[in-house]
């Protein structure tokens, strides 16, 4: 083979791995084996304001939401209608409303690569939680009140359609194009937030609880799973979930 030849070899590979990386462009990549995690690594915290009492909701009209979710809300409706709680079907018609919201979010380190996804959005469709890459500007997610800086997006085209990741994941093993070996030994940090707000007479409080783990695989359920219980746990009152990861 000619010097020519050679050359023209080593074009058509690359325009090859161009093309093979623009056709699975809109293919989500494994991102982290499904391995089982110790839950006993999980840590958690609940903050209750001083002025939260939720000791005589069972005997006043009660309206509670889940957000994002008719899923969850269905389920948190059949708990406290199940412990006596005389629920309500609308706002207008409720002298206490609960209302819940959460969310989930992971930074690998090593990579700066994250996820994140609103709770009633993973319990409606869990499938809809996918990593996003760590090259472009750095975003800010808020959940009120707690903001937190969750690490990067995609600030390109190539980027933006999952092209560069498709290549590196290839080439190299991971995503992000950090490694040769070992990647799938990085673990993501994560932490998913459940906080109840109660209203009554127009004034509001609020419990937030917060679990985190590190692992190496994302775990959103169990982490919602168990925020969920230790708010039920301090209040009393029967607020568990079935969250699928």
């Amino acid at each position: 083979m000619n010097k020519y030849s050679k050359v023209a070899c080593v074009i058509s590979i690359h325009l090859a791995v161009f093309c093979i990386s623009y056709a699975w462009a809109d293919e989500t990549l494994p991102d982290t084996p499904q391995v089982e995690q110790d839950v006993s690594q999980i840590t958690a915290k609940v903050s209750v304001p001083p002025e939260f009492d939720t000791s005589g909701d069972k005997t006043k009209p009660l309206f509670v939401e889940f957000a994002a979710s008719t899923k969850l809300t269905d389920e948190l409706r059949t708990a406290l209608a199940a412990e006596g709680y005389q629920l309500v079907g609308s706002r207008d018609a409720a002298v206490v409303i609960y209302e819940l919201d959460g969310a989930f979010q992971a930074l690998r380190p090593a990579t700066k690569r994250t996820a994140e996804i609103r709770a009633g959005d993973f319990a409606e469709k869990p499938d809809s939680l996918t990593t996003k890459t760590g090259r472009g500007r750095s975003v800010m997610f808020s959940l009120n009140p707690i903001a937190m800086i969750v690490g990067t997006i995609a600030s390109n085209v190539g980027d933006a359609t999952g092209a560069r990741d498709a290549v590196n994941g290839a080439t190299v093993g991971d995503p992000d194009g950090k490694c040769l070996a070992k990647c799938d030994k990085w673990e993501y940090r994560q932490r998913a937030v459940i906080n109840l707000t109660r209203i009554e007479a127009g004034a509001s409080t609020k419990v937030i609880s917060v679990s985190s783990i590190n692992a190496i695989a994302l775990e959103p359920g169990t982490l919602f799973a168990r925020s969920a219980k230790e708010i039920a746990a301090v209040l009393r009152v029967p607020i568990q979930f079935d969250f699928k990861d």
